[in-house]
C-alpha cells in the first residue's frame, strides 16, 4: 500500500497539477476536485493509482474515492499544491462564471455549493451525535445509568445542543471558503441570523422593518443551512463588487461596513426567506409522501442509495433535507431507508465472505465487512464488490428494499439528525421507534445475507477455477 503522501502526489499529478485545481476539499472517505478542465483527466489514469478506490464524476466535481485515510492524503495535496484548507481560487471562479449556462450546469454548481459549504462541517455533526448518542443510549429512558440531573447528561445534551443551534455559524465559515469571501463577514450575517435578540424579534411576532423601511419577514434560523449558504454565495459576488468601488483610503472601514449594508436587507428580507419559503414547499412535500407514498419512496432509496452514492450526490441530498427535517422533527423516508441500505450492504460483504471462492475474493470481502462495521465506510465494498459483481448488486437492493419496507410497514422514524459513529448504534437515532428501527435493520442485513449465501455471487468460482 502506497503511502499517503505518495498517493497525493500521484493524484494531484493525474488531475493535471496544482495549475489545474480551482478547489479541493475532502469528505469522510473521498477528494473532491473542482478543476479548471477536466477533459484532459482520465479517469483509468487515476483509478489505476495505488491507495485509489474509485473516481466519481459528479456534482461538477471530480470525485477520488480514497477510503478512511482520505483526510492524511488531502492534508498531503494541500502541502504539495500549496493550498489552504478548503483552498479556492479567484481565477478557478472567473473561469466557471464564463462557462455556457445550462440546466445541468446550474444543477451542478448547486450541487457543488451545497456539499463544498457543508462537508467540512460533519466533523461538528458527528461529534454532536456521538454526544447525543451517549446521553440517550445512558439517559433514563433507557439504560439508566445517567439521570435528568447527572451532570454528564446536562453536558452531553449541551455539546449536541449547541453543534445544531450554532450549525449556521459553522457553515457560513466553510461557505465562505467555497465562494472566496471574508469568513468573518459570512459568519457576523449568520450572527445577525440567529442572535438571541433576532429571536426575540421573531418569538415576539409583531412586524419588523430593517432600517426602518424594508419589510422583514419573521423567520427562525437556528440550525439553518441552505439560507446561510445562499447568502453566503450572494454576499461573494456583493464583496467583489463592493472592493471595486470603495476608494483604497477607505478599504479598511468602507468594504465591510457597506458590505453589512448592502447585505443585511438581501439576507433578511429577500433570500433567507425565498429558501423559508421553498424549504416550506418541500416539508409539505416530504409530509405528503410520507402519508401517501412514503413506503413505495422508502423502498426506491433502500434499493437505489447504493447507486446515489456511487454518484456521489448523497452528501446534497442529505444536507439539502436536513433543515426540513430537522424543521418537522423527524425524517420517515429518506434516513431510514438508507440505514436500511447500509445493512444490507454489511449483509453482502459477509455473504461474500463466507460464500465467494478463493482467497483473493474472500480477504476482500473480510476486509470490507470490518472496515464498515469498525469505521462505517463502505466505498470498498460498493466500488470492490457491488459494482463488479451484478448478483452483489441484486442482493444489496433485495436486502434495502426488505429493509425499508419493514421499517416504512412499522412506521419506524429518525429523530436524531446526526451521525452515531458504528453502524449498529444508528438504532438510537429512531428514539422512541428504536425496536421498529432496530427490526428493519436486522431484515435488511439477514435478507442480503441470505440471498447471498443461498444464490452465491457472479464469477467468483470462474476465477477461484483460473488460478
Amino acid at each position: 500500500m502506497a503511502n499517503n503522501a505518495q498517493i497525493a502526489s500521484d493524484v494531484l499529478t493525474a488531475v493535471g497539477g496544482k495549475e489545474n485545481v480551482s478547489n479541493v476539499t475532502h469528505c469522510m472517505t473521498r477528494l473532491r476536485f473542482n478543476l479548471k478542465d477536466e477533459g484532459t483527466v482520465k479517469d483509468e489514469t487515476i483509478s489505476a493509482i495505488e491507495g485509489v478506490i474509485k473516481v466519481v464524476r459528479a456534482g461538477g466535481q471530480v470525485q477520488v474515492v480514497i477510503g478512511t485515510n482520505v483526510d492524511k492524503v488531502y492534508d498531503e495535496v494541500c502541502k504539495l499544491g500549496g493550498f489552504s484548507e478548503n483552498h479556492a481560487e479567484d481565477t478557478g471562479q472567473e473561469e466557471k462564471q464564463k462557462e455556457k449556462l445550462t440546466a445541468k450546469g446550474v444543477l451542478n454548481g448547486i450541487m457543488a455549493g451545497i456539499s463544498g459549504s457543508v462537508t467540512p462541517v460533519l466533523p461538528v455533526i458527528i461529534a454532536g451525535g456521538i454526544f447525543k448518542m451517549i446521553a440517550v443510549l445512558l439517559g433514563p429512558d433507557n439504560i439508566g445509568l445517567l439521570s435528568e440531573e447527572n451532570q454528564i447528561y446536562i453536558l452531553c445534551n449541551l455539546v449536541n445542543n449547541a453543534a445544531f443551534y450554532f450549525l449556521p455559524f459553522f457553515v457560513a465559515h466553510s461557505a465562505a471558503k467555497k465562494f472566496n469571501v471574508s469568513p468573518v463577514m459570512a459568519m457576523l450575517l449568520a450572527a445577525i441570523m440567529i442572535h438571541p435578540d433576532m429571536l426575540g424579534i421573531v418569538e415576539a411576532g409583531e412586524a419588523f422593518k430593517v432600517y426602518g423601511l424594508i419589510p422583514m419577514k419573521l423567520v427562525n434560523y437556528t440550525q439553518a443551512v441552505i439560507p446561510v449558504i445562499l447568502n453566503t454565495w450572494i454576499m461573494s459576488y456583493i464583496e467583489r463588487w463592493v472592493k471595486k468601488i470603495v476608494p483604497d483610503v477607505l478599504r479598511t472601514i468602507g468594504v465591510p461596513v457597506l458590505q453589512m449594508v448592502i447585505m443585511i436587507p438581501l439576507g433578511l428580507c429577500v433570500f433567507g426567506p425565498l429558501c423559508n419559503v421553498i424549504m416550506g414547499w418541500v416539508a409539505n412535500g416530504i409530509i405528503w409522501l410520507d402519508n401517501t407514498v412514503g413506503i413505495v419512496a422508502m423502498l426506491l432509496v433502500g434499493s437505489l442509495w447504493v447507486i446515489i452514492i456511487m454518484f456521489g450526490v448523497h452528501m446534497p441530498i442529505m444536507m439539502t433535507l436536513l433543515p426540513v427535517w430537522m424543521e418537522m422533527g423527524f425524517d420517515g423516508i429518506v434516513s431510514p431507508a438508507t440505514i436500511a441500505s447500509a445493512w444490507a450492504v454489511i449483509g453482502v460483504e459477509l455473504a461474500y465472505a463466507l460464500r465467494s471462492k478463493g482467497s483473493e475474493n474472500k480477504s476482500l470481502g473480510w476486509s470490507c465487512f470490518v472496515t464498515n462495521i469498525t469505521a462505517n465506510i463502505s466505498e470498498p465494498a460498493i466500488y470492490g464488490i457491488l459494482l463488479r459483481d451484478k448478483k452483489a448488486m441484486a442482493w444489496n437492493m433485495v436486502g434495502g428494499a426488505a429493509g425499508a419496507l419493514t421499517m416504512g410497514i412499522l412506521g419506524a422514524k429518525i429523530v436524531l439528525f446526526s451521525g452515531v459513529g458504528l453502524p449498529f448504534l444508528n438504532v438510537i437515532r429512531f428514539g422512541e421507534d428504536a425496536v421498529k428501527g432496530g427490526i428493519g435493520m436486522a431484515v435488511a442485513f439477514a435478507v442480503a445475507l441470505a440471498f447471498g449465501l443461498v444464490f452465491g455471487f457472479e464469477g467468483t468460482e470462474k476465477k477461484s477455477r483460473r488460478k
